[in-house]
């Protein structure tokens, strides 16, 4: 992994005022939250984050023509899409650790303690949105910037639409299966820790982030617009 990319890839997003609007109104939900309960509020905003940061993870490049010159450099494909998915992860497990530490700073002022539960919401915060990402990632690294995230919310809602519309019409095999790639692909966020849970949102993530080295080592990079 590049450190320089890494880097990069968080100023970009430190430096934005956006960015810093965004974690003031995240401020917000997390401490008026507290009193419907540990980690109810925010944890949304964070894999919103996720999905605006990552539907980005490699489009500025390919629309200004820069990311010819990166790769000229000693930096390989694999690494800087790596690099770059790190860097975006790591602005969004940012935020949600901002918005726990206010959340529990409000539950504190408040004489409440919620810790398990802020514990329980920062730790799932951190696998959906490094999913989220990593499918991102793969899209992004087939398609245009923010394609990836039509086809994120597209892949989502026709699934929904098939376990709604074929649940009395569709040979269970197939319902079967159905479920078995919207279980993988957008897992329920569980009420409390699941071991195994996290590790079927990792694996899944390292999937992806496999497919989308393999799909961006072969993809045209043009020196103008993509």
């Amino acid at each position: 992994m590049s450190g320089v990319v890494v880097a990069e890839t968080m100023r970009r997003h430190l430096t934005s005022i956006a960015f810093w609007s965004f974690l003031a109104l995240l401020a917000i939900f997390a401490m008026g939250g507290g009193n419907m309960g540990g980690g109810r509020m925010w944890p949304m905003l964070v894999l919103a984050l996720a999905v605006v940061t990552g539907g980005g993870v490699i489009g500025p490049e390919f629309s200004s023509g820069t990311l010819q010159l990166i790769l000229v450099k000693p930096v390989n494909r694999a690494v800087y899409l790596l690099s770059r998915v790190a860097g975006v992860v790591a602005i969004t497990w940012l935020a949600a650790v901002a918005a726990a530490g206010f959340e529990a700073a409000g539950a504190a002022l408040d004489g409440r303690t919620q810790w398990t539960a802020i514990g329980i919401a920062l730790s799932s915060s951190f696998a959906d949105s490094l999913l989220i990402v990593a499918l991102l990632a793969f899209f992004g690294s087939v398609t245009r910037a923010y394609y990836n995230v039509v086809i994120w919310v597209g892949a989502q809602l026709l699934l929904l639409i098939l376990l709604a519309f074929g649940a009395r019409r569709f040979p269970p095999e197939l319902l079967k299966a159905i479920r078995w790639v919207h279980g993988n692909l957008f897992p329920e966020t569980p009420s409390g820790f699941d071991r195994n849970w996290l590790l079927l949102v990792a694996c899944n993530a390292a999937i992806a982030l496999l497919l989308a080295c393999l799909a961006f080592r072969n993809r045209e990079v043009p020196y103008g617009a993509d």
